[in-house]
Order: structure tokens, then sequence, then C-alpha cells
């Protein structure tokens, strides 16, 4: 997945908040779908590499009320957020939202796809 060149600039030149997350979270990952951490990295940061300040922001938005939206956010391989709490409420929302889980208590990807937050643009998100 490639991103312009300028988009990655103007992407390293905005400070990126949970309220930002939270926005393109609303808009983009409805019951019954998830995102990656990676995609949200790549929406974020412009790589799919920056998973410390995904978790950041991730919290934020956990910590100001926001956990249904979070909690659609799982790794790549479809495993779930590794809370203190543990994962029994994000596993009994994704559920009960239609998201397919596997027999580990993952995400299924073979039977789901995740939305991919990286093909839009900060700025469409951020209004």
């Amino acid at each position: 997945m490639q991103t312009h060149p300028e988009v990655l600039a103007a992407r390293r030149s905005q400070v990126i908040t949970s309220d930002d997350l939270v926005k393109v979270l609303r808009m983009k990952v409805h019951a019954g779908s998830v995102t990656t951490y990676a995609d949200v990295s790549h929406w974020a940061y412009g790589v799919r590499t920056r998973n410390h300040p995904v978790r950041a922001l991730l919290r934020g938005a956990y910590s100001n009320g926001h956990q249904f939206l979070t909690n659609r956010v799982v790794k790549t391989n479809g495993d779930l957020a590794a809370l203190p709490e543990g994962t029994d409420q994000q596993l009994a929302q994704l559920r009960s939202e239609g998201v397919p889980v596997s027999t580990s208590g993952g995400v299924d990807f073979k039977r789901t796809t995740a939305i991919n937050l990286g093909r839009f643009l900060y700025a469409e998100c951020a209004a």
C-alpha cells in the first residue's frame, strides 16, 4: 500500500488526537465491521507500523467513553486487544454485532475483511 508523498508530509505536520480517531472510527467502522491497528497507523501516520502511538490514541478514546468504537480495532491476525480487564467484553460486542469470530476467539479474517482506513485522507475525516 503506497501513500502519496504530499499526503505523508501533511500527516507528519498534523497532530492526530484521540478525538480525530473517534471521528474516523464513527464514520468508517460501523457495527459488524472491524479495522486493524495497522490500518489505523496507516491512516494516522502514513505507515502501518506505528502501533505504540495507535495504542495511545485508542486508550484516549477508550478513556473518554468510546469503548464501543475502540473495540472494533483488532490486531492484523484477528487477535483482540490485550486489555487489563481481558477480552470478554470486546469479544461479546463483536459477536453481538455479527463479526465472524474464529475458534481461537479472535476475528476470523477468512470470513470478513478489515475496513482499510488508509485509503481515506485525514483531511476528509477531520472535518
